[in-house]
C-alpha cells in the first residue's frame, strides 16, 4: 500500500501472488492494402462505432489489457524499476482491480492512501484530473512514487529494489528507523513476493506486446517494434532524433532504420511517402508494423501531424508531445486514426 505508515494493509497484503502466463487472445489480421487518400472520418474517438472491431479483451497473467501499455511505459521511470517488478507490484497491491478500497482507506489499482495520492498523485492522461481509481493516473503515480521513495531511501545499506519496494509498503521513515527492510512480517512478505513475481510478469508483458499477424513474421516489423520498444520512457521533445528524447516521426524514422528500411523524416512526407495507403475503417486488415496517422496539434486530417507504430491487438506504440514520454496506448487512447500506411519494403 501506498502509505507512509509502518506496516501498510493495501488489499492485496498478504494474499499469494499467483502469476501464470495464459495465452494472449490474437487479433486475427486480414492483409489488404486498400488504395486511397488520407482523408475521411477518423476511426477512433469519441464518435465512432468500434464495437465488431476485434479486441484482446482477455487478461495476460492477471494483468488488464489496457493496463499493458501503462505499465510498460512507467516501469523504465528509473533505475531501481522495470516494467515486470511494477507488474508484480501492482498483482500484490490489488489484483489490477482498478476500484480496489481497502479497509483503511487505500485506493486504485496501486492502493494509494489519500494522503500520499495528494502529495504524489498524477494526472497521467492529461484528461484535466488526477484521479487514484484511473489506472492511467495511479499506475505512472505508481512508478513515480517508487522512485521518490528509492532516492529517499538511497543511503540505506542494501538491495535498492527491496529498500523502495519497503517503503512503497511501510513507509521511507521506518526503512530509515530500521536500517533496512523494517522487521513487519507484512512488509518483509509484500517486498519478497514482489519480486519473486517480477521474472513471470515480464514475460507475460513481452507476451501481450510481442507483433501479432501476418506481420509479425516480417524481420524488419520486428526488428523495428524492438527497437521502438527500447525508447519507451524516454521524454518528447519537438526536433529531436535521438537517442534520450524524440519525436513522433524521428522514432517511426529511426525505428525503420534499425531494420534497414528508409522512412522520411517527418510525419507529413511519412503520411504520403512511406507505402501503401490501407483503409482507415478496416482495423482487421491492419498489421504490426503499420503506421497510424492523425491530425496532431499542428496538422489536419488531410496533412497529419502526428504519427505512431501499431503493434497489433489495438496497441499503439507512440512519442506523443511535450511533457510526455514514449509509451504505448490503446487506440482508445490514440489520437482519431485519420490514416494509416504500410512501409513499403514491407509489402516485398
Amino acid at each position: 500500500m501506498a502509505a507512509q505508515s509502518p506496516a501498510g494493509s493495501g488489499v492485496g497484503s498478504g494474499q499469494v501472488v499467483v502469476v501464470g502466463l495464459i495465452a494472449v487472445l490474437a487479433v486475427a489480421l486480414v492483409a489488404a492494402a486498400v488504395l486511397g487518400g488520407l482523408t475521411g472520418v477518423g476511426a477512433f474517438g469519441s464518435d465512432t462505432d468500434d464495437s465488431d472491431t476485434p479486441a484482446v479483451t482477455g487478461s495476460v497473467a492477471g494483468i488488464p489489457a489496457e493496463d499493458v501499455g501503462l505499465i510498460l511505459s512507467a516501469g523504465r521511470t528509473c533505475a531501481a524499476l522495470t516494467p515486470g517488478l511494477l507488474a508484480a507490484q501492482l498483482s500484490q497491491e490489488s489484483g489490477f482491480r482498478a476500484d480496489a478500497r481497502s479497509p483503511v482507506g487505500a485506493l486504485g489499482v496501486a492502493q494509494f492512501m489519500p494522503a500520499t495520492w495528494t502529495a504524489h498523485g498524477v494526472d497521467g492522461n492529461n484528461d484535466g484530473r488526477a484521479d487514484p481509481l484511473d489506472p492511467a493516473d495511479a499506475i505512472p503515480a505508481a512508478a513515480r512514487y517508487d522512485c521518490a521513495l528509492a532516492a529517499a531511501v538511497a543511503r540505506v545499506t542494501g538491495d535498492p529494489v527491496r529498500l523502495m519496494l519497503a517503503a512503497y509498503n511501510a513507509g521511507p521513515g521506518a526503512v530509515l528507523k530500521a536500517g533496512g527492510v523494517p522487521p513487519y512480517a507484512e512488509t518483509q512478505t509484500y517486498v519478497v513476493r514482489i519480486i519473486a513475481g517480477e521474472p513471470a510478469m515480464t514475460a507475460a508483458l513481452a507476451a501481450a506486446t510481442s507483433p501479432s499477424g501476418a506481420g509479425a513474421r516480417t524481420p524488419a516489423v520486428r526488428t523495428a517494434i524492438a527497437f521502438a520498444r527500447q525508447q519507451l520512457g524516454k521524454p518528447y521533445r519537438l526536433g529531436a532524433t535521438g537517442p534520450d528524447t524524440w519525436d513522433c516521426s524521428s522514432l517511426v524514422q529511426a525505428a525503420y532504420a534499425a531494420a534497414g528500411i528508409t522512412l522520411p523524416r517527418t510525419t507529413y512526407d511519412q503520411a504520403g511517402r512511406s507505402g501503401p495507403i490501407l483503409a482507415v475503417t478496416d482495423v482487421a486488415a491492419w498489421q504490426p508494423g503499420d503506421l497510424l496517422f492523425a491530425a496532431g496539434s499542428d496538422g489536419t486530417p488531410d496533412n497529419p501531424g502526428h504519427v505512431g507504430i501499431y503493434l497489433g491487438n489495438r496497441q499503439v506504440l507512440h512519442a506523443p508531445k511535450t511533457g510526455d514520454v514514449v509509451k504505448i496506448v490503446t487506440l482508445d487512447h490514440f489520437e482519431k486514426v485519420t490514416g494509416v500506411t504500410r512501409p513499403a519494403a514491407l509489402t516485398r
